[in-house]
């Protein structure tokens, strides 16, 4: 099996040293190194070629959200879990829009963060539970309250989108996937957002995940 290369950064020396000591010795991990700084990592960057970044959100320079964006404009395809302490739903949504694949809390267990890892390196989202609790219980505030199971409400060509929306997709890829115009892509797009009555990704996440259209366990 290929191993998953992993790259860390994160200004918490000790936490990162913890990590990789529980890391080391998993067949499916090599561990390309870290960065304890984001403007480290940055001066590197065009050296390193990992599958998953593993970015903390607080640090002294550059946020981990900002530094998602950099990763992403740098090398497009790019894989980011955010391993992090906050679990408030602002940074959530922030990290998600600025193209993290995936988010946990740095409280997790190695089974847990192993998950994260190998799902993330597949190309999948992953939340952990608690942060999808996090989601479930505290959008209700920002996102008007969704009806359980309305899946039928979408179309079978509507829920394909919202699919690849989830997985951060852009208009212009969703579009080439499904051998459709950009055109027809943003007018599905707005009939989701006015079907689900969500405001944002989000908000369509939480609505999919309600209605098994797409999980992240």
């Amino acid at each position: 099996m290929e191993k998953v290369k992993i790259f860390m950064i994160d200004d918490h020396k000790l936490f990162v040293e913890g990590v990789y000591a529980l890391l080391e010795d998993e067949p499916g991990i090599e561990l390309l190194g870290y960065s304890l700084s984001a403007e480290d990592f940055l001066k590197q960057a065009a050296n390193i070629d990992a599958d998953v970044y593993l970015v903390d959100i607080n640090m002294p320079d550059i946020s981990g959200i900002e530094l998602t964006r950099r990763i992403i404009e740098m090398k497009p395809g790019a894989k980011i879990l955010a391993v992090t302490m906050h679990n408030d739903l602002q940074y959530i949504q922030k990290m998600i829009s600025s193209g993290a694949t995936g988010y946990i809390l740095k409280a997790a267990n190695i089974k847990e963060l192993l998950k994260a890892i190998q799902t993330v390196a597949r190309g999948e989202k992953f939340l952990s539970s608690d942060i999808q609790q996090v989601i479930f219980g505290k959008l209700g505030g920002g996102e008007p309250e969704m009806e359980e199971k309305k899946k039928d409400i979408l179309s079978k060509r509507e829920k394909e989108i919202l699919v690849l929306i989830a997985k951060d997709f852009s208009n212009h890829e969703i579009a080439e996937k499904l051998f459709i115009s950009e055109l027809t892509v943003e007018t599905h797009r707005k009939n989701i957002f006015s079907k689900t009555k969500a405001r944002s990704v989000v908000g369509l996440v939480k609505y999919a995940i309600q209605n098994s259209i797409i999980s992240y366990e």
